[in-house]
């Protein structure tokens, strides 16, 4: 039963699209009405399987235009909550102000399932009708997380974002622990990107105390599943997304509590943030640290370690500069030959000279290059 109701809705799928919707037809969109209305029945079809209905509405819903507002804003009172939710979030394209009452007479009716008002929350933000924004704004305080979400989401991002209120609402998004991990990291990066200096006390806060998420280094070739699940790991890390962002804004004060970080053993991206965050803002103290990352395992952060020891210009590091020309990474190698000429160590033409006879790497070959024309000068 689950294979053919798949294949009976793709194949209707596809001939939709391919009625309507392939590149360059010239067909008017009236000329697909029989097949949106062999959906429409479809969707509302009760004795189909409720999974199959919902395909079908999510066909609709897929299709953005005013052909299928009708036929969504009736199944908006379909007995199903599954109905109503794919219904609401299928009406949510911008500009379809008509859907607008439709849409807040289920976010704001008594009793609804939350997940149904949170789609219709959902996609009165995309909407953007700026009637339904006091709605939206009261739902922030929602005591369901999801309506929250929905909400927040809404008008911290797309056309009802104002910014008399965005950062206050993203500080919101941050600190509400019952929120997806993603979307706070994502309101993280947003304080730093629009260098919002009163979120510093905020993001100290959650490096310090946020939840710990225990990344391991990837494998040396790692596989597609590997790879997915570290950018899913790493779209959800708190604390390393605050480290970046307290880069992003200079925040002094962070600087002990970023040093501790960067040399946390458990999550190699908080150490990469953090030391970022630490050559972003020149720290020197973070100079012990720098020469001690030389040795961490991943070579992102040893290359991280090496920028910021040329930014400072400690030529006490010399030494342990040089352990990098020999590193068995190439990224990190061709870091330490930079690093080495900007420390002015006596050494550095003699070890460059030697290093360019055995090194194989092309870019390492070219950071060479570069740095004896440097010292030639």
């Amino acid at each position: 039963m689950q294979r053919w109701r798949s294949w009976r809705t793709s194949v209707l799928s596809f001939t939709l699209v391919s009625v309507v919707a392939s590149p360059g037809s010239s067909a008017p969109l009236s000329d697909a009405g029989p097949a949106l209305q062999a959906v429409a029945v479809q969707a509302q079809d009760t004795s189909l399987p409720e999974a199959e209905r919902v395909d079908f509405v999510k066909a609709l819903g897929g299709w953005g235009t005013a052909q299928v507002r009708d036929p969504l804003v009736a199944l908006l009172k379909d007995s199903l909550p599954s109905i109503r939710e794919a219904a609401a979030k299928g009406l949510g394209w911008q500009g379809n102000g008509e859907a607008v009452p439709a849409l807040r007479e289920r976010a704001e009716a008594p009793g609804e399932a939350p997940a149904v008002r949170a789609a219709a929350f959902e996609s009165l933000g995309k909407i953007g009708d700026a009637s339904a924004r006091g709605a939206i704004l009261a739902a922030t305080h929602d005591a369901d997380p999801g309506v929250r979400m929905a909400a927040l989401g809404a008008l911290t991002t797309g056309p009802l974002a104002s910014p008399a209120d965005r950062i206050p609402l993203l500080r919101r998004v941050v600190e509400d622990g019952a929120l997806a991990p993603i979307m706070r990291c994502e309101a993280i990066q947003e304080l730093g990107k629009e260098k919002d200096k009163g979120s510093i006390p905020l993001l100290v806060r959650l490096l310090e105390t946020g939840p710990r998420v225990p990344m391991t280094l990837p494998s040396a070739s790692p596989s597609q599943q590997e790879i997915v699940r570290l950018r899913f790991q790493q779209s959800r890390d708190l604390r390393a997304w605050a480290a970046s962002s307290l880069g992003a804004l200079d925040a002094k004060e962070a600087v002990p509590l970023l040093l501790r970080a960067a040399r946390d053993p458990d999550d190699f991206f908080l150490r990469v943030t953090s030391m970022g965050a630490l050559v972003t803002m020149k720290a020197p103290e973070a100079a012990p640290v720098f020469v001690q990352s030389l040795h961490d395992p991943f070579a992102d952060v040893r290359a991280l370690a090496l920028i910021g020891l040329a930014q400072l210009g400690d030529s006490s590091a010399a030494d342990a500069v040089l352990a990098r020309l020999s590193d068995p990474a190439p990224m990190v190698r061709a870091q330490a030959v930079g690093t080495l000429v900007e420390l002015r160590d006596p050494r550095a033409r003699t070890e460059l000279e030697n290093l360019r006879k055995r090194e194989l790497d092309s870019s390492v070959q070219q950071a060479l290059a570069a740095a004896l024309a440097r010292l030639a000068r």
